[in-house]
Formats: C-alpha cells, structure tokens, sequence
C-alpha cells in the first residue's frame, strides 16, 4: 500500500490535481477581481457614455457613407454583428421599425406596431437616406473588457499550470538524470560510490537494487582480486619449492650417470635419495592439482543434514587405518553428541585424505595422534592433533595442502582453525550445525 501511495503515477496525479485545482481557484479569484474593478470603473466614469457615443457617430459615418434607408436592414444587421454586445433599435415616431434582436423583421408605420417609447432613455438622431430615425443604442464596452481579461487571464493561467507541473517534475527529472550518471560510474569500474537511495517510489527500489548489485560486485572483484593473488603467490613459492628438490635430483642423476660413487651401496643411497626428491615433488604436484581442483569449483551444493558419526566414520575409519600402518598410535575421543551437519561429502573425503598426507609425513610416530570431538554455541566438528617432527624437512614451505583444506572448508560455509605451539599441532574443523 506504501509503495503504491508514494509511486510515480500516484505523484503525477497528485501534482496534476494540485496544479489544476490551484490555477482553476487563482483563474476564479482573478476573473471575480478583474470584473469587480471594470464594473467600480464604469460606475465612477462616463466611459460607457463615450463608447455610446462613439458607436452612435460611427454608424452615423456608415449609414451616410451607403446611403441607407430604414428598409436596408440586412446591411444595418451586419454592422451590429461587427460590434459585439451591441443593442440597436431604430424608432420613426415612435414606432420600431428595426431591433438588432429581430434583425429579419421589418417593422413599418402601420400604427398596430407602436411600441413604448421611453423618454428617459437617451436617443439619437439617425440621418437615413428616407428620413430621420431616433436609434436606441446600447453597447456593453465592459463586457468586451472583460472577456478579453479572462482570456488572457485564461493563458497566464495555464501558462502556470505548465510551469507548476514541470517544476514538480524536474526532482524526479533530476533523479532520474543523478542515477543515469551513477549507472555510468559503475559502468566505468568504480563501485565504492554508493548509489543514491531517496523517496519511497518505484526509482527508489530500483536505486536500491541497482546498490545491492553494486556491493555485489565489488564483492565479487574483491574476492577475485584475492584469489588472483594467492594463485600468484602460489605459483611463485611453488616454483622456488620444486627448485630445490630438482636441483638435487639433477644433480644425483648426474653422478648416477657418470658413475662418480665408490660403491655399491653409494649407487644404492644416491638411488634412495633420488626417489626421495622425485616422490617430494610428486607430493608438491599432487597437492597444487587438489588446490586447482578446489578453486575450480565455483558452486557446491551442501547433502542433506547427516549426524556426525555418519559423515566421518567410513573417513576417520580409512584415516586411523592408514598412520596405524606406519607405525602411529591414534587416540578418538567423538563425544557423545550426535549433531547434524550440513556438508558436501567429497571435500570431507578429500580433506581428510589431506589431513592423513600431512600426518604421514610431519608427525612424529613416537606421540600419539588424536581425534577429539568440539562443539561450541553455533557449530560442531573435530580436532586433529599431533606432535611434529624435530627434523621435518621444509619441502612442503607452501602448505598447498592446507590451503587446500581452507578452500574447501569455505565452501562448505565451515571454519578452519590452526594452532601451533613449538612441536605441537592442531587443525580443527567447525561446520556449522543444521537447522532444525
């Protein structure tokens, strides 16, 4: 109801009736005063006498310049026609032998045609070609004044209602126009200028759209902006870490090809050594086409809520399995909350697959490895601890895979937590609980 009270056709239609009742009223007042004052002028002056006058001599001048007889009516008839407001009675005797409002009818000297004759009224003499004839002649010289005033009172009028109407106009007009260069400015790239959000009419919802869009956007090149940078940070590290271990693979390669070892169980540490370095860098492409992988992805649609005992058994299982294999002791503590979370499947498959790379090859085998339950006010989920290696080589300096892990955690809508502390080490994953 709000919106269509305050819309753009309800305002039109405001702004037409308030103009056309205003200019209607001031058209009203100012006839009311422009009659008023013609009438006080006429009574206080001999204007109307003079105008007699001057008709009377007039069509003296036009009777003597035709020569008019009193039978010539229909000539007599067109010069009345000619001056409006104008009453004309010609009289023989007093007897009418013409009137301007039976203009057809020709009255001559029978005497059953005598009319009235007033001797009060002012007469004049009229020099016709067959005689002289008394004329009675009225004309309404105000009235002429005052239908020429109200038709320019009419013009100044309208000529107001225009102007009031498009004065309304022009905020919306000028609206409009403020949005258009807006609309451009965002066109052009920039969107820290806010769109412009005023009134309570259909410009206003689309002003605030146009806004949210804005905000969106900037949003989106923000993000964009962001993973641009972490892609090329990325690749930068990546090429420094594969450096390392290619060199010395190379360079390994080289003396196995030369022979340049002293013996047999030299060739086999230098071979040891070689298919260490070649399974780092496999390791280091492995995690960079996870991380690929992930970002490519730019939609997920979350699985139906699930406890959490079902979502991370056949995972925790396969996970458990895998370091008790290497010779790591692995402690669960799931609690005894079974919550429901919302998840995508595969990234906990994938996340944990990385969880379980990392632990093979950082932890230290001699300290347990834990998997503790968490929850917190608004969100559930499990903690990975573990003590690292006092020699761990730096060939992973990039953490693709724990990038990886923090991508995919984001596109579940979940929290990725680190905390290290000397040679100890926790990742937590917190996934928002279901909604009921």
């Amino acid at each position: 109801m709000d919106k269509q009270r305050h819309g753009i056709t309800s305002q039109f239609i405001r702004l037409l009736m308030v103009a056309g009742l205003g200019c209607l009223l001031l058209f009203a007042v100012l006839r009311c005063a422009l009659r008023f004052t013609l009438t006080a002028y006429a009574d206080q002056s001999d204007f109307i006498q003079q105008e007699t006058t001057r008709l009377v001599e007039e069509f003296q001048d036009f009777v003597t310049e035709e020569h008019l007889s009193s039978r010539d009516a229909h000539q007599i008839t067109e010069w009345v026609q000619k001056h409006n407001f104008t009453l004309l009675e010609l009289y023989r005797d007093h007897v009418l032998v013409y009137s301007s409002f039976a203009p057809k009818r020709e009255i001559q000297g029978e005497q059953d045609q005598r009319v009235p004759f007033y001797d009060w009224q002012p007469y004049a003499t009229i020099h016709f070609s067959d005689g002289d004839l008394e004329a009675l002649l009225y004309s309404n010289t105000m009235r002429t004044y005052e239908m020429l005033g109200s038709s320019i009172l009419l013009v100044l009028c309208l000529g107001l209602f225009l102007a009031v109407f498009l004065l309304g106009c022009r905020r919306i007009v000028r609206y409009i126009c403020l949005l258009s260069d807006e609309i451009q400015a965002m066109a052009c790239g920039d969107l820290d200028h806010n769109i412009t959000v005023q009134g309570s009419d259909e410009l206003t919802t689309l002003a605030s759209c146009l806004d949210a869009m804005r905000l969106t956007l900037r949003q989106q090149h923000q993000q964009e902006a962001e993973t641009s940078a972490k892609v090329k940070n990325l690749i930068t590290q990546m090429s420094h870490d594969l450096r390392t271990p290619l060199t010395t693979l190379l360079l390994y390669t080289e003396i196995v090809r030369y022979h340049k070892y002293q013996d047999e169980g030299q060739l086999r540490d230098y071979l040891a050594k070689i298919d260490r370095k070649a399974r780092q860098i496999k390791h280091l492409s492995d995690n960079l086409f996870e991380y690929a992988l992930v970002t490519r992805d730019t939609a997920v649609t979350l699985d139906p809520p699930a406890p959490l005992s079902q979502i991370f058994e056949g995972p925790l299982a396969e996970l458990v399995d895998q370091i008790q294999q290497h010779g790591f002791f692995c402690t669960l503590d799931l609690g005894d909350e079974d919550l429901s979370l919302t998840v995508y499947e595969p990234y906990i498959r994938r996340i944990l697959d990385n969880i379980t790379s990392n632990l093979l090859k950082y932890a230290d085998p001699d300290h347990p490895v834990s998997v503790t339950f968490v929850r917190e006010a608004n969100g559930a989920g499990l903690t990975f601890a573990n003590t690292i290696l006092s020699d761990t080589d730096s060939a992973e300096s990039t953490k693709v895979g724990l990038v990886s892990i923090q991508t995919m955690m984001e596109k579940m809508h979940a929290e990725t937590r680190i905390q290290r502390d000397g040679r100890q080490y926790a990742i937590t994953l917190l996934f928002p609980l279901a909604s009921e």
